[in-house]
């Protein structure tokens, strides 16, 4: 599925809560959008970002976001999701 840029800014603005801290939440990257989901969303936020941007996507960003030397993923979100990509992704 193909996510224009209104969609996200939508579905950003609904769920701006997972991001209180930031003034203008359309300027997030996509790390940063993943990030907050991992750590503050619902399972339901997980799957809407499946959906938009697939698995291979969400490890990439999960892979170079666990590999940086600060890593901000609360650690029972980190290992999660670890197990559930290398499941789930070639």
């Amino acid at each position: 599925m193909k996510l224009g840029k209104q969609q996200l800014a939508d579905w950003l603005d609904e769920h701006k809560a997972l991001w209180w801290w930031v003034a203008d939440v359309t300027k997030l990257s996509d790390e940063s959008i993943l990030e907050g989901v991992m750590n503050y969303g619902d399972w339901k936020d997980f799957l809407q970002l499946k959906k938009w941007w697939g698995l291979p996507k969400i490890r990439q960003l999960f892979e170079k976001m666990t590999t940086q030397r600060r890593v901000n993923l609360r650690p029972p979100a980190r290992a999660l999701f670890n197990d559930y990509l290398t499941c789930h992704v070639d």
